[in-house]
């Protein structure tokens, strides 16, 4: 609000007559004026935009007034005005008539003027009003526009697309996250993305190493460095397990601890042990599991 003082006191020229006031000195002035150049021309600049439509309004009311008086019989029309020949006619058609009020071609010499070039005579015909109408709100909106932005510091373009892309940011996030919570063991996919390894390692240690050890070498659990699985080694399989758990073997069912996606990460990582052959394994339980083999039947499915 101080901007706006300061504007205010600068255009109406306070400042310049407090100039040799004790208080105020020229240093302070030109401090002042520094600190609110912007302000000051914009406003300036509004100023001006102000008494220019001022004095348009003028010269249009004179025009209309000369013209009236060099044709008395010119009657005043408004845009709910009922004028001869329109008895009968309904409020709406009435007003869409004045919003595209033209002179009909047939009617063209009522609007001639004496300047002739080439041959060619030139018309007074004047544009229809909702065009000036639309013209005169854009001027409108300008001086709104510059208040905003530029004395009461509302948002640019600019800030106003990165505030949108922030939002969308947001919005592809959650809609990611939402994709996320739709994995099953029917769609469950390997991952190698590195992120998604890493929080898959990250679980594994704070949850997994305990029976299955850090290097996946097996424990209480079994171990997941060699080629043999005891319900399978892909990655649907692997997130079942997670998932619903092995009761039978004390293995529980993570599926309300983890989330889909977290439990896609995590056997993923748990993958990776293969062919590792970290010290201490557990002896292989169950059958051998020829991944190479899987992936290349899948690979020519997929073909």
């Amino acid at each position: 609000m101080h901007k706006i003082k300061f504007l205010i006191v600068s255009i109406l020229g306070v400042v310049p007559q407090l100039g040799n006031s004790q208080e105020l000195t020229q240093g302070s002035l030109e401090s002042l004026y520094t600190q609110y150049q912007l302000e000051i021309v914009i406003g300036m600049a509004i100023l001006v935009a102000f008494m220019a439509m001022l004095a348009l309004f003028v010269a249009v009311y004179a025009l209309r007034v000369m013209t009236k008086v060099n044709n008395p019989s010119l009657e005043e029309e408004s845009l709910f005005a009922v004028i001869p020949g329109e008895e009968g006619v309904g409020f709406w058609r009435r007003f869409w008539n004045r919003m595209n009020d033209s002179v009909p071609i047939s009617e063209e010499n009522t609007v001639m003027t004496d300047h002739s070039y080439d041959g060619i005579r030139e018309l007074d015909n004047r544009l229809p009003p909702w065009w000036l109408y639309g013209f005169y709100g854009t001027i409108v909106f300008g001086i709104i526009y510059l208040v905003n932005v530029f004395i009461l510091d509302g948002p640019t373009q600019v800030e106003e697309y990165d505030q949108e892309m922030a939002q969308a940011k947001i919005e592809v996030e959650t809609y990611l996250a939402s994709l996320d919570n739709l994995i099953d063991e029917s769609n469950v996919s390997f991952s190698d993305d590195p992120l998604d390894l890493v929080a898959g390692m990250e679980i594994f240690i704070s949850k997994c190493a305990a029976c299955h050890g850090q290097l996946g070498e097996g424990g209480v659990g079994p171990n997941f460095a060699d080629q043999y699985w005891i319900h399978g080694g892909d990655a649907k399989s692997i997130f079942k397990v997670i998932k619903y758990g092995v009761a039978a073997k004390g293995m529980i069912s993570w599926k309300s601890q983890l989330s889909p996606k977290q439990m896609q990460q995590v056997s993923s990582y748990i993958v990776t042990f293969e062919g590792t052959n970290p010290p201490n394994q557990k002896e292989p339980q169950g059958e051998i599991f020829d991944r190479q083999a899987v992936e290349t039947k899948t690979v020519e499915a997929g073909m």
